[in-house]
């Protein structure tokens, strides 16, 4: 268990312990709860914890209280059952029980899971490594070591290197492994692009008939539907560039680039079924949305025309 860790069960405790009072902050609270998805993970725990205590206390060994308050055997008060509400028994019982709680609370298979609405968001690990999880995007992370995730959308990794532990990303059907570099991934619609910009990755599928090694400067575009991977040499600072306000495609399919215009260029756009097999290779400048739909329309000789709340490519009447 991280120091971290540590302390959030302590917090979490804590608030559900305030909680019993009437003295409670709940501006606080909320703020702490929304803070990192890890809050309201341990506080649940924390209050499933007590409510199970309650309903078996004979599960529970005997504690030992000294508290000078108390005068006489008949100065205990009486409270709910449940192990947080009594409070007079201190901090010993509270503090017992961190410990059991942050191996429930952070045992394998825990998940956390962060999200994007219109702005990205940066997500540090315990070891140091860094990811930038992309606009409208999400991203689950499990494990004692957050050696495992799976991401939907799109995010830059900045990974330490450390040889004992095995990362693994699920991202569509393809599977990324690594010990120790900087890429980026992008899913939509099952297709997947994944670039490297230090060190190297292992990409692995079951619709692959092996494992792909990515070196630093190459990225992979994953098509599930032929169950092809299209390898490409990168340009120096190509990958994750969406960071930077541009997002470049060499043979792209058209449905990967509508949907990176959807995350990034805050336009939603859809492909009519009779052009998702075209390809695009280009530079498009997101931060205006439109002005990239359009530029995006006119090199593709496509119509771009209102679709519901969005916009829609279709081929041009001829």
């Amino acid at each position: 268990m991280t120091n971290t860790e540590q302390a959030i069960i302590e917090q979490a405790v804590a608030w559900h312990l305030a909680s019993l009072g009437d003295a409670m902050d709940w501006d606080g609270f909320t703020q702490w709860l929304e803070a990192d998805p890890r809050h309201r993970a341990a506080f649940d725990e924390v209050a499933l914890a007590d409510a199970l205590i309650a309903d078996h206390p004979e599960a529970m060994p005997p504690v030992e209280v000294a508290n000078d308050d108390w005068r006489g055997d008949d100065a205990l008060p009486t409270p709910r059952k449940g192990l947080f509400s009594m409070r007079w028994a201190g901090g010993a019982i509270a503090a017992s029980l961190v410990a059991v709680l942050a191996v429930w609370q952070f045992a394998p298979g825990s998940t956390v899971t962060y999200s994007t609405g219109m702005e990205s968001r940066e997500i540090a690990l315990e070891d140091g490594s860094r990811i930038e999880l992309a606009p409208h995007s999400k991203l689950k992370i499990e494990g004692r070591e957050e050696e495992r995730m799976a991401l939907e959308g799109g995010a830059w990794f900045d990974i330490r290197h450390d040889p004992s532990r095995s990362l693994a990303i699920t991202a569509g059907a393809l599977e990324i492994s690594d010990i120790g570099t900087q890429f980026d991934i992008q899913s939509a619609a099952g297709q997947v692009r994944v670039q490297v910009a230090q060190g190297e990755l292992r990409v692995s599928s079951e619709a692959l008939g092996k494992p792909l090694r990515l070196a630093a400067g190459h990225g992979v575009t994953f098509d599930p539907a032929g169950g092809t991977a299209q390898v490409a040499t990168l340009p120096s600072g190509r990958a994750g560039e969406w960071r930077d306000g541009r997002l470049s495609f060499d043979a792209a399919p058209l449905p990967l680039v509508a949907a990176d215009l959807s995350r990034y260029a805050g336009v939603k756009v859809s492909v009519a079924e009779d052009v998702r097999n075209r390809r695009f290779t280009g530079t498009l400048v997101i931060r205006d949305g439109k002005a990239a739909l359009r530029d995006l329309s006119q090199l593709m000789d496509l119509e771009l025309g209102r679709h519901g709340d969005g916009y829609r490519l279709e081929p041009r009447p001829r």
